[in-house]
């Protein structure tokens, strides 16, 4: 086949061979011919080398009864992938984000989404099991995600993993959305008796400017009759983060009376900040399992897997405060008035600026008002962990049953001492924002360089949260093969779990001497770095670098001082879940070019929640009974196009912390809520595709899809009774919060994937997903972004998703290239008003240099583009926060034996 040099086919040949350091192209051996149809069944592979990983896969999706993308161990030893998550942001209908909540990025992608919506409804397992994570920061702790943290999961674990974008009546519920299962390699799937890979790498943080190592291995071992093997894999990483930002801490109103009419009602930022994030990651733990197959019709699998990430951090954020001149001096009504040129737009001000006398409202100013504000959130002992011991069988009771099974448990933690220390500067010469198109705000702070006591003494404010979440689980499966020519086999099987999920939280009280001021040494007050702000587009701070107490002095306060002795009873929750599920699923093969399954899952799901809501009971039960039909069908319209159509109902249960626990910011006086009455929410899918594999190792898809949620997540606005635990006594005051609740909501969208092998060992992997996700229906609390040109997007949608890939591979090096790209979306709610999160791209490259037989010189680079990510609250002219995480280089040696 003839394939004519095309400008972009050149331009990619150009930027690859640069990339490979002009190492002249090798020709590449010539294509083996693609392997036959054995069976429709996806079975576990070896590979080597791009090429050979590419045809794999599309081997493997095109074999399969339903709808599935497949990503093999060699298409993630190709990329700069540091978990799972990064692998699989490049599959079409997938995207992935690198925050929980509405904090920003943390540099790593975290959850997976697929098909546009809220990573809550996408269910991962491993090897076909739960695995329990919690998390390292707060507030994603008290939410009680679903979603497994895949910052525990490196991409060491991958032997393959399955995406199964349709249902079906034999997969684990839990994925309205679609199922990510991540298959690990088996010890006796390996050729050679012993072998294994070590890996060994240098990390730079192109923005903390530091080096760290990270170290991997794997070994495997297996018996001459091929009857007992083990394999293990340890795996220890770390990483320096600084993030840049700049935040709108505080948005509000200027009250209706404000002198000056301009003004009066206008949204105001009364805290600007100017943040740098500054964090130590370090991720740890192994896997091994063991495989006996001491028959032919009998074996079994037992594994373990332990990870941990120690993720001490601290957050500074230097900021403008506006409260007291926005509101009076020392809140009594007697306004001052902004120096003249302040700008407005629409109910925004976008510009203003206070002299030193605003801050208390009388002639001439004193010492004890302030204009600038210092937080140090300090979290030195952040942590999360994994955990799972697996034990899988299988008999082959004769020719036409086989029996499967698994029994084990999971639990995962997230643990954190968070603690705002905090300074209140005296007023200098004024302070005031002005607010870019960009979203970063310039801080106009005169005399922000120093911090100048003014008696207001050192404020403090935190909890120690501790997150358990587990599992116990056992599950058998049987095929039953059939003598009908039609319905040739069937499966059934069934499912149960106890699931326990529990936050406690206990409150921070200071020790006698804790607010003194003075006790802080002149040595433990520097000042920001004087880059610090990385590469985002302007310094927040221009003029001056920012006060800054040491990290190492906070540590020292928070462990002399901080005394955490006291249960947050309206933050606290226990909820116990047991499930119970059965199916059964008939393959079939109507004609020799059709074939599918059709079956019906019958899920009972049943919730025991211990937690408090205002003026509700402690403790509630319900119970839900869920029938999740599927039909899947797959035809052969020639040898190399494959049609598919698919129409099943799935099901996702909320996550814990909408049913129960609260997340409250005593300062604004609003938060989350939860609604111990949610429903389990429920989608009705349909799927059609036609796949042409018009050459080996080439792929042209397109696809369509379309869902109705019964009970999709929505959020509604109202004002609660809460105790203000920042407040002496924890005195009961209003607040308003954002409760989740059942709404319904529709999903449609379409797919396009090009995949193809082109000359001299180049190739091109392109994908798109376009997505139209709505809320449907409107409750009389609900609110879809509470204004009135309201945004009823499904949370987590963004409307399109692409991926851009090329790679280069021959006998000498392989190289490729990845460009990662989704459009804005609504990221959560909180008091009431949405937060969005803007459109982002990410760049990664890889090179592997094989420059002795069995080892490989590997260099990759991670967030090329470093985009500028932007948080919003309610519309564009709310900034939340703006953020710059920065690039990651890695460097290493890659050895195989």
């Amino acid at each position: 086949m003839k394939v004519n040099k095309t400008p972009i086919a050149a331009a990619v040949t150009l930027a690859l061979l640069g990339a490979a350091f002009a190492v002249q192209a090798q020709e590449q051996k010539k294509d083996e011919k693609s392997d036959k149809k054995a069976d429709s069944q996806l079975e576990q592979v070896i590979v080597t080398g791009i090429r050979a990983s590419v045809q794999q896969s599309l081997n493997q999706k095109r074999n399969a009864e339903s709808l599935v993308e497949v990503i093999t161990a060699e298409d993630v030893g190709k990329m700069p992938d540091k978990n799972i998550a990064d692998s699989l942001q490049r599959v079409p209908g997938v995207s992935t984000t690198s925050a929980g909540s509405n904090e920003g990025s943390f540099g790593e992608n975290e959850h997976v989404q697929m098909r546009g919506i809220h990573s809550q409804y996408t269910l991962t397992t491993l090897n076909g099991h739960l695995v329990s994570t919690g998390d390292w920061y707060g507030p994603n702790i008290s939410a009680g995600g679903r979603s497994v943290t895949f910052t525990l999961l490196p991409s060491d674990l991958i032997g393959r993993v399955i995406v199964h974008k349709s249902s079906q009546a034999d997969l684990p519920e839990g994925g309205a959305a679609g199922t990510v299962d991540i298959q690990t390699r088996h010890p006796l799937d390996f050729k050679e008796s012993f072998g294994g890979v070590v890996s060994a790498e240098v990390a730079r943080s192109d923005a903390a400017k530091k080096n760290d190592p990270a170290l991997s291995a794997l070994l495997h071992w297996k018996n001459e009759s091929n009857t007992f093997g083990i394999m293990g894999q340890v795996f220890s990483q770390e990483r320096h983060l600084q993030r840049a930002g700049s935040e709108g801490v505080w948005w509000d109103k200027y009250p209706a009376n404000y002198p000056d009419p301009a003004l009066a009602g206008k949204n105001v930022s009364y805290l600007s900040g100017a943040v740098l994030f500054e964090q130590e990651r370090k991720r740890q733990g192994g896997y091994i399992e063991a495989e006996l197959r001491p028959t032919n019709t009998l074996s079994f699998n037992l594994s373990g897997f332990y990870s941990k990430l120690d993720a001490k951090n601290y957050n500074t954020n230097f900021m403008a405060g506006l409260t007291n001149a926005a509101n009076g001096a020392g809140w009594s009504g007697n306004y001052p008035l902004p120096q003249a040129g302040y700008t407005v737009s629409g109910n925004t001000v976008t510009s203003i600026f206070y002299p030193g006398n605003a801050f208390n409202g009388l002639p001439g100013g004193t010492a004890g008002a302030y204009s600038a504000v210092e937080d140090v959130a300090a979290r030195p002992d952040a942590k999360t962990d994994s955990k799972f011991v697996n034990l899988d069988g299988k008999w082959v009771v004769n020719d036409d049953l086989t029996v499967t099974g698994k029994i084990g448990h999971t639990q995962g933690s997230g643990r954190t001492t968070d603690v705002g220390f905090e300074l209140l500067s005296g007023w200098d010469q004024g302070a005031g924002y002005t607010l870019r198109p960009d979203g970063i705000f310039v801080l106009n702070v005169p005399g922000g360089s120093k911090f100048t006591p003014a008696g207001f003494g050192i404020g403090g404010w935190g909890s120690k949260t501790k997150s358990v979440d587990k599992e116990t689980y056992g599950q058998f499966d049987a095929d039953l093969k059939l003598n009908n020519e039609y319905v040739p086999s069937i499966r059934f099987g069934a499912r149960a779990t106890d699931h326990q999920r529990k936050v406690d939280r206990l409150l921070m009280t200071l020790a006698a001497g804790a607010s003194d001021e003075s006790q802080i040494p002149s040595s433990a007050i520097g000042n920001f770095p004087s880059d610090w702000y990385g590469s985002l587009p302007a310094n927040p701070t221009p003029g001056f670098s920012p006060f800054k107490v040491s990290n190492a002095y906070v540590a020292q306060w928070v462990a002399k001082y901080a005394q955490f002795n006291t249960p947050a009873t309206q933050l606290n929750y226990d909820i116990k879940e047991d499930t119970q599920a059965g199916y059964v699923m008939a393959n079939l093969q109507p004609t020799d070019a059709v074939s599918g399954n059709i079956g019906v899952r019958i899920v009972r799901t049943k919730d025991d929640i211990t937690a408090f809501l205002p003026g509700g009971l402690p403790r509630y039960q319900q119970s839900f009974t869920d029938v999740l039909p599927s039909l899947n069908l797959r035809g052969e319209f020639s040898r190399d196009v494959i049609g598919r159509f698919s129409i099943n109902r799935s099901m996702s249960r909320p996550d814990y912390g909408q049913m129960a626990g609260s997340e409250l910011r005593d300062l604004q006086h609003d938060g989350s809520a939860s609604n111990p009455f949610l429903k389990p929410t429920k989608a009705t899918n349909i799927d059609l595709s036609l796949e042409w594999y018009f050459q080996p190792k080439s792929l042209l898809s397109v696809g369509a899809f379309a869902s109705q949620l019964n009970g999709v997540i929505g959020y509604g606005s109202s004002t609660m009774m809460y105790a203000n635990n920042s407040k002496p006594g924890s005195p009961v005051e209003a607040y308003k919060v954002s409760t989740p609740l059942n709404t319904n909501g529709r999903l449609t969208g379409l797919e396009a994937q090009y995949q193809q092998a082109l000359f001299g060992g180049f190739g091109l992997d392109v994908n798109l997903t376009h997505t139209n996700g709505r809320i449907t229906r409107k409750d009389m609390a609900g609110t879809c972004n509470g204004t009135v040109a309201e945004d009823c997007s499904l949370y987590g949608t963004s409307k399109d998703v692409y991926n851009l890939g090329a790679y280069f591979e021959n006998d000498l090096l392989s190289a490729r290239l990845a460009y990662s790209h989704r459009s804005a979306y609504k990221l959560g709610n909180r008091g009431g008003a949405d937060y969005f999160q803007s459109a982002a791209g990410q760049l990664n490259f890889a090179l592997n240099v094989n420059f002795w037989k069995d080892a490989t010189f590997t260099f990759e680079a991670q967030n090329l583009t470093d985009p500028l990510l932007t948080v919003y609250k309610t519309d564009r002219s709310q900034v939340s926060g703006v953020y710059k995480a920065g690039k990651m280089y890695y460097a290493g040696l890659r050895y195989k034996f």
